[in-house]
């Protein structure tokens, strides 16, 4: 009778170590990232440290260029990168999302999944940006939240495009 119950104690354990490690492999990429958009929103790593080292580079590569378009570009450039780094963020969480099981689902592509990884994404962006209103020289801005969303949504999307061709491509290969 105690054999059964330590077992049972250590199916309960295998069982628990074995969900976990799953969780972790699923989720360590976007926990990874997240912490790198969270060192690139304090003052040591982003903002006008940032700006500038970008200035000088850019000072170096096209020296006829103004100051009014060199921080034209650097502006357009920050932009830019919430997109990228918020697409692939956006990409992670899916990816955590299709492989933890926690969905419950057994494919590649929901609405359940897409919606989850927009409001998990664009939760963390309204976070971020109230990380950066609490550092010394740089601000929250919900401009940048959405222009974030708006990547999450391009990752959404070529989620969608690369299920829609894997789903097609096993279509063919079962007739």
């Amino acid at each position: 009778m105690q054999e059964d119950c330590i077992l049972q104690k250590i199916s309960f354990m295998g069982k628990f170590l074995s969900f976990f490690k799953v969780q972790f492999i699923a989720w360590f990429p976007a926990g990874l990232w997240c912490l790198f958009i969270f060192l690139g929103s304090t003052d040591e790593v982003g903002g006008n440290n940032m700006n500038i080292k970008v200035i000088n580079f850019l000072k170096d590569c096209f020296p006829p260029l103004s100051s009014e378009q060199l921080s034209e570009i650097v502006f357009y450039l920050r932009k830019t990168c919430h997109v990228v780094e918020y697409m692939i963020l956006g990409s992670f969480v899916f990816h955590g999302l299709v492989h933890s099981g926690i969905v419950g689902l057994h494919r590649l592509w929901s609405y359940r999944m897409a919606i989850l990884t927009f409001l998990i994404c664009c939760g963390y962006a309204a976070t971020d940006e109230y990380h950066q209103s609490l550092t010394k020289h740089r601000n929250g801005c919900l401009s940048d939240v959405m222009i974030d969303s708006f990547g999450v949504l391009l990752a959404i999307g070529l989620m969608w495009v690369i299920a829609y061709f894997l789903e097609s491509e096993n279509h063919k290969k079962k007739t």
